[in-house]
């Protein structure tokens, strides 16, 4: 007898990745997977579709850096005077930016009055994910942090 399996089994490690390009490194599911386990209900092509809306957003923030410093390692060695940080910034706004995005909706599809304490938990991770999002983005822009973040 068969049985159903639970889609986003938290076992299942995705093999899906977003190829590298000139500029940037490539970024895998299963990376995402490991940093934001919390989310680990969500469907592989759900990921992939916020990772891959996520990068676009991510690197039409950095595209006149990228035009100054030609790749994401040489912008790293510019600000940090070495290439792993940059991939570390830029791997925290893409994956931060999709949890965000993955958060919204569980937020929007999910408003029921006996969820709130869980809508709130969830809210927080959100504009956390959002904060990291921007410091990361900030430090690739700026090689400093600028901006500051009061959570309300």
């Amino acid at each position: 007898m068969s049985h159903m399996a639970f889609v986003g089994n938290k076992d299942k490690t995705y093999e899906s990745q977003l190829p590298a390009t000139e500029q940037y490194p490539a970024l895998t599911v299963a990376e995402f997977q490991d940093v934001f386990h919390f989310l680990s209900n969500e469907t592989e092509i759900s990921v992939l579709h916020h990772l891959t809306l996520a990068r676009l957003t991510v690197h039409t923030e950095l595209v006149e850096m990228l035009t100054l410093h030609e790749t994401l390692d040489h912008l790293s060695v510019h600000w940090f005077g070495e290439e792993a940080p940059g991939v570390s910034l830029y791997k925290q706004a893409v994956f931060s930016l999709a949890a965000n995005r993955i958060v919204g909706n569980k937020l929007s599809t999910d408003a029921t009055a006996e969820a709130a304490d869980r809508q709130e938990a969830l809210q927080q991770k959100a504009d956390n994910c959002l904060v990291q999002y921007r410091q990361a983005v900030d430090l690739l822009l700026h090689g400093k942090a600028t901006y500051t973040f009061e959570m309300v």
